[in-house]
């Protein structure tokens, strides 16, 4: 071998290290084992909130927020069976039973519209008990709606967490119209759900994790590895939207808890906290925490 040849061949070699160690990363990343897939509850109640979502009657559920009572009323009484398949669900625990093929997001697309319906029929049957008074009635839709949410997520991707998110946006607004109408014991109880509920909740962290394993096994391969990546950029941004609009809601639902639990104190007590401390443990197990700094979080008395 000639000195020329030599140099060529190093020169060769030295060109071709990064690509070679570029591949040799993503068939290291496609090779990554991948934990196993967490098995579904027996029952699942995920298929009945499926099935509620179906069957939902929507002549007019498209304009309920204008309607008046007697519309509200009929409404409900048409999406009965719904509502019945729904509190099946609730009852039990769900998850999401994903799969991993590239058909399955376009079906499972008409299951979440048919979910984001189901809370609209809960809120309208919330909203047809406030305008009659059963405030008690009214909260327990809107505790549904926020429960829904977070049924409906566990165990999905990210675009199962959105419409969660969005569904249980549904219940918080809902509640905080309720907040001075409820009695102590009321207020005591919905806080109590919100924070169990909460603490059951999926993280962020747990959802781009579940995200990121569908993704692997729904489309293996070094040439998805290398799609996956070159595309990193612009999912991380929308990755960092979905982020920013699960932690502002569930700063909402925390602060929600919060003014609950200060009602019921100052229903209790004939004043009002001076702290948040003062909620704990009677009307909180513990002060919940802001999503984004981890540090406690405040209540300032009206």
């Amino acid at each position: 071998m000639t000195r020329k040849t030599r140099n060529w061949l190093i020169a060769l070699v030295i060109l071709a290290f990064p690509f070679v160690l570029f591949f040799g990363c993503l068939l290291f990343m496609d090779l990554e084992p991948l934990p196993p897939v967490a098995p579904l509850p027996i029952p699942n109640g995920y298929e009945n909130l499926v099935k509620a979502g179906r069957v939902i009657k929507v002549s007019g559920l498209s304009s309920y927020i204008q309607m008046n009572a007697q519309q509200l009323g009929g409404l409900v009484a048409t999406n009965a069976e719904a509502l019945q398949l729904l509190h099946a669900g609730l009852s039990n625990q769900s998850r999401v039973p994903l799969q991993f093929s590239e058909a399955y997001m376009a079906n499972h697309l008409n299951e979440l519209a048919g979910l984001k319906r189901l809370a609209q029929v809960l809120d309208a049957e919330g909203r047809l008990a406030e305008m009659e008074g059963r405030t008690g009635v009214a909260a327990r839709s809107y505790l549904d709606t926020i429960h829904l949410g977070a049924e409906s997520a566990r165990g999905g991707v990210i675009i199962d967490q959105l419409v969660g998110t969005a569904i249980e946006a549904i219940g918080v607004a809902g509640l905080q119209r309720l907040v001075d109408q409820l009695d102590a014991k009321s207020c005591r109880d919905t806080a109590a759900a919100m924070e169990n509920y909460d603490a059951q909740g999926q993280t962020w962290q747990q959802v781009m994790q579940q995200e990121r394993d569908w993704s692997r096994r729904a489309y293996p391969g070094v040439r998805n590895e290398l799609v996956r990546l070159m595309s990193r950029n612009s999912l991380n941004k929308a990755f960092q939207t979905g982020e920013g609009r699960f932690n502002k809601q569930q700063m909402k639902a925390r602060q929600l808890a919060v003014d609950l639990a200060a009602r019921a104190y100052e229903l209790d007590k004939g004043h009002s906290p001076a702290s948040i401390t003062d909620l704990v443990p009677e009307y909180l197990k513990a002060i919940p925490q802001d999503p984004v700094t981890g540090t406690n979080m405040v209540y300032t008395p009206q």
